[in-house]
C-alpha cells in the first residue's frame, strides 16, 4: 500500500476556515459590506430571510459585517459562499487573496502540526525500519512558501 501525506479531514478545513474568519474580523468588518451579499447566501441556504433581517438591524455597517461573520462561521460552507459572492460581485476581489492566503497559511499550519504528531510517534516506533521509512515518506507535504502571494482556488475538497 503506498504511502500518503497528512490531509486534513473535511472537519480539519472548516476549522481551519473558522479560524481564518475569527483572524481576519477586525479587517472584514472594515472591508466587506454585508447587503451586497445577502441574496446570494440566500440562495445558497447559508442565510434565511431571518438571518438577513437580523443583519440588517444593526446600526452600522461594521456591525452588520460582524452578524454576517458571525452567521458565515455557524456554516461549515459559509466561507466558501461569501467568496463565491465577491466573486460574482466582482468588487472586492482584493478580499479573496487576503481570505485565500489566510486559510492557506493556517491550512499549512494545521498540516504541520499533523506532520510533527506523525514524526513523534515514529520516533516511538523506529525497530521496525521498513514501517518508519513508509510513515517518513507519508509525512512529506508540499507547503505554500510563507510571504508568497497565492492565486490558487480558496476551494480545497
Amino acid at each position: 500500500m503506498e504511502p500518503t501525506a497528512p490531509s486534513l479531514t473535511e472537519e480539519d478545513l472548516t476549522e481551519v476556515k473558522k479560524d481564518a474568519l475569527e483572524n481576519l474580523r477586525v479587517y472584514l468588518c472594515e472591508k466587506i459590506i454585508a447587503e451586497r451579499h445577502f441574496d446570494h447566501l440566500r440562495a445558497k441556504k447559508i442565510l434565511s430571510r431571518e438571518d438577513t433581517e437580523e443583519i440588517s438591524c444593526r446600526t452600522s455597517s461594521r456591525k452588520r459585517a460582524g452578524k454576517l461573520l458571525d452567521y458565515l462561521q455557524e456554516n461549515p460552507k459559509g466561507l466558501d459562499t461569501l467568496v463565491e459572492s465577491i466573486r460574482r460581485e466582482k468588487t472586492q476581489n482584493f478580499l479573496i487573496q487576503k481570505i485565500t492566503d489566510e486559510v492557506l497559511k493556517l491550512r499549512n499550519i494545521k498540516l504541520e502540526h499533523l506532520k510533527d504528531g506523525a514524526t513523534n510517534n515514529l520516533s516511538r516506533s523506529n525497530s521496525d525500519e521498513s514501517n518508519f521509512s513508509e510513515k517518513l515518506r507519508a509525512s512529506t507535504v508540499m507547503y505554500h512558501p510563507e510571504g508568497e502571494s497565492s492565486t490558487t482556488p480558496f476551494f480545497f475538497y
